[in-house]
């Protein structure tokens, strides 16, 4: 790509040469159109290349982004994987007080509630019946669902 438009750079600098040429009197005009001729043929063949050369440059910067979103998500996952795990096997969930898990109280989130499911997690969440475990269970749900959704997003964008 550096090299392409380098090319084109000194092509600019003939084009502007022969023109100013042409107006301080050195060429005619007929000189200056068959001059310029030849290298308007050569400053559209770099233009297409330099074209299809970005488009593989931008194809590779997408692939990188795309595995990085990917590698995110997988690293999410696993997260939640291993809090799943915990919570099946009984043992509490780092970074969550023990206290508030012991005396049935509520453990929010942190986002917001933005969708109709969303809205019944959460009135799932408040009904008594409902263990501690199960509602960390149906956050986690939500967190896993959530991020599924940036990446769509972040696919979608890109």
């Amino acid at each position: 790509m550096k090299v392409l438009k380098l090319e084109r750079q000194i092509l600019g600098s003939a084009v502007t040469t022969i023109y100013e040429s042409h107006t301080s009197g050195v060429i005619s005009e007929a000189e200056r159109d068959r001059m310029l001729e030849k290298y308007k043929v050569d400053l559209k063949r770099l233009e297409k290349a330099i074209q299809e050369n970005q488009q593989i440059v931008d194809l590779h910067d997408l692939e990188i982004e795309r595995d990085e979103v990917v590698k995110g998500f997988k690293a999410k996952l696993a997260e939640i994987d291993a809090k799943l795990k915990n919570l099946k096997a009984g043992a509490p969930v780092p970074g969550k007080p023990e206290q508030a898990e012991r005396s049935g109280g509520t453990i929010s989130n942190g986002g917001s509630q933005q969708s109709n499911h969303d809205q019944q997690s959460k009135n799932k969440a408040d009904d008594p019946t409902i263990t501690e475990s199960e509602k960390r269970i149906e956050q986690i749900r939500e967190e896993i669902l959530k991020a599924m959704d940036r990446l769509e997003q972040i696919e979608a964008e890109g």
